[in-house]
């Protein structure tokens, strides 16, 4: 009672603060013009209480953009530009919508297993937001732990959320990235859920259209970013007209529209493509480690593809390929074209992604100059430019480079203009050597124009006057062979009337390279080659880094064979050739890929090849039987398991050939071996191989065995049965033991022996076990499960005139009545036979002396082809039946008439009045899932009124209900009687299997003995079925449960009463919903 008050009284008081809070709200919103006069930036209450939240929180749809407010500040994102907020999976009727994800009430989750060779990343980045998030939280991809408050997981999406409100949080990421060829050697993943698309003829010709000729999957998804980036423009505000597809007005009309429109047309077009992608809406960001301010701007969507062996990632048409390894990325930003002699400016340098350990820097430098600044930090830089105290044409050359000699160039143009000036049309030229290039020269003004320079790359020049009052200077270009390959400023001067203006020029000189190696005419699938060669370049260099990388074709995709450094132009690249290519012509194809800034083009070369496919056996070994005749029956199929028909096979024996056959269509053969006695012996198969396929041969082991079994084995009932035998011909095999109906066991022969444990049998009798290997018998046994019985006295006290009745029972070592048992009854010098009901129990007279006595009954069982001999001696009194005058048995009767009369209608009344109300549910489980209709009935005397969570719901005896998700109490009220139950409804059963695995069954395994924090829930199964314990209820908690936990999977009603009832078996029934 003092409990009950306590809450009341807590009650009433958050109930008057509430009423109160509510009160001040009104009152501030409806009398604050007319009492506060407040800045004009100053938040109203309702925004402090209610504020705006970023794009997407709290939904699972979207459309085109909104306009919400956000302000966030995020540092440590050093590897990091895309924070997500939603993940968007069907795309319905023009909008995208979200399938519900279970959340995991933790906050960390482990990072993919990334099979292909990477590069990874580690970032731990702090976001505080000027508005209290709730929801989703921004994160990166692989994010594998958010500190922040009420923060948990949901793994089908990488995404993290909470269900409170935050300012500020930090997330620990990975990210991957990919050397080229790896990247091209990705296949897409299977998972059908993101493939849904809009049927439209004309938008999947389109998508077929773009990825026409790929090789990969990859260069699919490559293609569609491209097509999008080259053919379609960016416009902040675009509307279709009204009752318009969004997407077929974007793709097929207007070609125009936000990042929204991009990356949902990216998704569509590689859905169609076979490729599984889903949207994502978030926000793209510098990946620089310092704090930055991120706003809605900011709000940016991508799409993201799932590729097998690398997981997720990113394709966003609007920038550049994340997924590529780059050192680093390199941009410039802010410099002022012209600056007065002697003036500054200032060079934004955005040196970002800097991968770690690359030993990077950036060096800023000029003509005239010199080295302007060195730069050993990400981040985002300003840098001062100048002063220039000399006219001219000066650019700034920003050169960032790691140890490994990788690089990246970015120019910027400054014009320091005087009485003579002049600008070059082009920054930088890249030019190809033995190749030319024209640069134009614009000079403002007229008149005699001359240009002097001692580069020896310029082959000539010539000088044109235009209507504009300006001279163009026509500049050609040409790299000698001996010349340097790499970065170079010219000098260029322009000469007027005595005046000199210096135009310094960049010129990369570059020079391509040829791939030549060593490739044979014919490769066979599956088998293994080095592939040497070199790589050169038409004058005769020989670049001293990059790498090499070889892949085959068979026309419908690119596999890499391997990758290979290069080092003074020679490389050596170790491959397989895939064993699954079918027979036919393919490709070698063979590239260089240069060092990022390297000043060698890459190459390559195609040689076209004929692919001999692989030929193997499919016949497993060694092979038992027992003496005589044997047919061997096996396959002959390629590298990817397809049948090779009407194919020759040879067989020998020992070396001896016995003949040959063919193989069927379905690449089947057999062949019939006579063996006449106990030996071991090497079947030898070949294929000697044709035209499309390369030979095979097979040895296999063939033996005869005799296996020495017991006759029979004696078991008792509820006992596991072990068999032990030796098998005659072979030290090491592993055959299979058959008890009928349905189960196999397998058993290891070692050193000639084996040994197993078969599961306990129940009931009493003969079962029959065969040994087998395949369809092949080589021994059977029995096994005789014998029980003991056990004798008891249902009669302990017996009277009669001559002779007692008596009755014996008898039970099995179960406590099951046993039928038929005959039994030796001897009581001092009296004996008798006697033979057991259907229930167990014999009846026999003994005879009564005048005096009572405790008679000493020895009662015999001989024992019979199930039972075991069983002796019981029993004490039963025996005495003489006393009679009665029939008198007093009158008067005696009349008053039992009228007691048992009285004592009848007493008992009815009883059972009136207290007859027990029950609540029936369907299945008799009282647990339904969210949409299904309850069903119970009420027993009781007449109809009964149903209350639901105290709520009156009707009167009668079946009632149908819908309730919500939670757990609600049921009352039956029949009469005077009232009956209590309660019924849980869940979202769905799958949460129920995994709460009431680790709930009841861990708790139950760890009682028998296993370590389960340490063993995999297939592992714990394997071990409690090597327990003896029931291998089909623990098969059905552990398969259910791996479906739902890591397959994603949903199970229906009658799968989970299916488990709950094997869980209940298991535990013994403590395990209760």
């Amino acid at each position: 009672m003092v409990e009950v008050r306590n809450i009341m009284v807590q009650r009433k008081q958050v109930t008057f603060l509430t009423i109160t809070l509510i009160s001040l709200l009104l009152t501030s919103i409806a009398l604050r013009p007319a009492i506060i006069k407040a800045p004009p930036e100053t938040k109203s209450i309702e925004e402090l209480l209610s504020p705006k939240l970023p794009p997407g929180n709290e939904t699972n749809e979207t459309g085109p953009p909104g306009e919400p407010n956000l302000v966030l500040l995020v540092s440590g994102a050093a590897h990091t530009h895309y924070l997500r907020l939603n993940v968007y999976t069907d795309y319905e009727a023009g909008r995208w919508v979200t399938r519900n994800a279970t959340a995991v009430q933790r906050n960390v989750i482990a990072p993919p297993e990334i099979t292909v060779p990477h590069h990874a990343e580690r970032d731990n980045v702090t976001v505080i937001s000027f508005t209290p998030l709730t929801g989703n939280l921004f994160t990166s991809l692989y994010t594998t732990r958010v500190e922040g408050a009420g923060a948990e997981v949901v793994p089908e999406y990488n995404l993290f959320r909470t269900g409170l409100r935050v300012s500020s949080y930090s997330f620990s990421s990975v990210s991957y990235t990919f050397d080229w060829p790896h990247l091209v050697n990705l296949t897409a993943g299977n998972q059908s859920i993101y493939l849904s698309a809009p049927n439209d003829t004309r938008l999947e010709s389109l998508a077929r259209g773009i990825t026409l000729g790929s090789l990969s999957d990859y260069e699919k998804a490559v293609r569609i970013a491209r097509y999008l980036a080259e053919n379609y423009r960016v416009e902040d505000d675009v509307a279709p007209p009204e009752g318009t597809d969004r997407l077929r007005w974007f793709l097929l009309d207007s070609k125009a529209g936000t990042p929204y429109d991009f990356a949902t047309a990216f998704v569509i077009l590689a859905r169609l493509n076979d490729l599984p992608a889903r949207l994502v809406e978030g926000l793209y960001i510098e990946a620089i480690p310092q704090t930055q301010v991120v706003t809605e701007k900011n709000r940016h969507f991508w799409a993201e593809v799932y590729f097998n062996g690398a997981g997720w990632l990113v394709f966003d048409p609007l920038h550049p390929d994340p997924n590529v390894y780059t050192p680093f990325e390199l941009s410039i930003r802010g410099v002022p074209p012209i600056l007065e002699p002697n003036g500054t400016g200032t060079l934004g340098i955005m040196f970002e992604r800097v991968a770690s350990e690359s030993g990077a820097r950036v060096e800023v430098k000029a003509p005239e100059v010199g080295v302007i600044a060195l730069i050993n930090e990400s981040g985002i830089h300003n840098v001062t430019i100048g002063p220039f105290w000399k006219p001219g044409y000066y650019p700034i050359i920003v050169n960032a480079s790691t140890e490994r000699g990788e690089s990246i160039v970015r120019f910027a143009q400054v014009l320091v203009p005087g009485e003579l000036s002049a600008r070059p049309n082009r920054t930088a030229v890249n030019l190809l050597k033995s190749g030319s290039e024209e640069v134009e020269i614009t000079v403002y003004g007229t008149g005699k124009i001359d240009l002097e320079t001692d580069s020896r790359l310029v082959e000539s020049w010539s000088a044109i006057e235009t209507v504009r009052n300006e001279t163009k200077i026509y500049v050609r270009l040409n790299a000698p062979a001996d010349y340097p390959n790499g970065l170079h400023v010219e000098k260029l001067v322009v000469t007027k009337d005595g005046q000199k203006f210096p135009v310094y020029l960049p010129v990369i000189v570059v020079e391509r390279t040829e791939v030549k190696a060593n490739v044979p005419k014919t490769l066979t699938a599956g088998e293994f080659l080095n592939l040497t060669g070199e790589v050169i370049t038409p004058t005769g260099e020989r670049p001293t880094r990059g790498k090499a990388a070889a892949f085959i074709s068979d026309g419908n995709r690119m596999i890499l064979l391997g990758v290979s450094n290069v080092s003074n132009g020679t490389f050596s690249v170790f491959a397989r050739i895939p064993p699954y290519l079918e027979p036919g012509t393919g490709q070698v194809m063979l590239y260089y890929i240069a060092p990022i800034g390297y000043p060698y083009l890459p190459g390559g070369n195609v040689v076209t090849v004929r692919i001999r496919g692989l030929s193997r056996f499919s016949l497993s070994g060694p092979i038992l039987t027992r003496p005589g005749n044997v047919t061997i029956v096996g396959t002959l199929r390629d590298g990817a398991g397809r049948p090779i028909a009407n194919a020759s096979v040879n067989y020998y024996l020992d070396g001896r050939p016995l003949g040959g056959t063919k193989t069927l269509t379905s690449g089947g053969f057999s062949l019939r071996l006579y063996l006449p006695e106990v030996g071991r012996h090497v079947l030898t198969l070949e294929h000697p191989g044709s035209k499309d396929y390369a030979p095979s041969v097979l040895n296999v082991t063939v033996a005869a065995v005799e296996l020495e079994l017991p006759r029979e084995v004696e078991a008792g009932p509820g006992e596991p049965v072990k068999i032990s035998g030796r098998v005659i011909g072979i030290e090491d095999a592993v055959i299979e033991a058959y008890v009928f109906p349905e189960k196999t066991y397998t058993a290891s022969v070692a050193n000639g022996s084996f040994s197993l444990t078969l599961e306990p049998f129940q009931a009493v009798g003969e079962k029959s076990v065969e040994f087998r290997q395949g369809a092949r018998v080589l021994g059977r046994t029995a096994v005789k499960v014998v029980s003991p019985l056990r004798i008891e006295a249902l009669t302990k006290r017996a009277e009669g005139e001559e002779k007692a009745r008596v009755e014996l029972k008898v039970t099995d070592v179960l406590d099951e009545p046993v039928e038929g048992i005959q039994l030796e009854v001897k009581a001092g010098n009296f004996s008798t036979l006697a033979l057991t009901n259907g229930s167990g129990i014999a009846t026999v007279y003994l005879p009564v002396s005048d005096e009572e006595t405790n008679e000493t009954v020895t009662v015999v069982f001989r024992g019979s082809t199930y039972y075991l001999p069983t002796r019981a001696e029993l004490h039963i009194v025996l005495s003489r039946e006393k009679s009665f005058p029939w008198p007093y048995l009158v008067v005696l009767a009349i008053v039992g008439v009228l007691a048992g009369k009285y004592w009848l209608g007493r008992t009815r009344r009883e059972e009136t009045s207290g007859r027990t109300v029950k609540i029936i549910f369907r299945d008799g489980l009282p647990l339904f899932r969210k949409g299904e209709e309850i069903e119970l009935e009420v027993e009781c005397g007449g109809e009964a009124e149903l209350r639901v969570d105290g709520k009156p719901l009707g009167r009668g005896r079946r009632f149908r209900l819908d309730l919500p998700p939670g757990r609600h109490e049921i009352e039956a009220i029949c009469g005077n009687e009232i009956e209590r139950t309660a019924v849980r409804v869940v979202p769905s059963y799958g949460k129920v299997v995994v709460e009431d695995y680790e709930r009841c069954f861990l708790p139950w395994a760890r009682k028998a003995g296993l370590n389960v924090e340490e063993l995999t829930p297939r592992e714990i199964a394997k071990a409690l079925k090597d327990m003896m314990y029931p291998w089909e209820p623990i098969n059905v908690v552990t398969e259910t449960l791996e479906r739902v936990k890591y397959g994603g999977g949903e199970v229906t009603r009658e799968e989970f009463i299916r488990f709950h009832r094997a869980m209940l078996e298991l535990t013994g029934g403590e395990c209760v919903v």
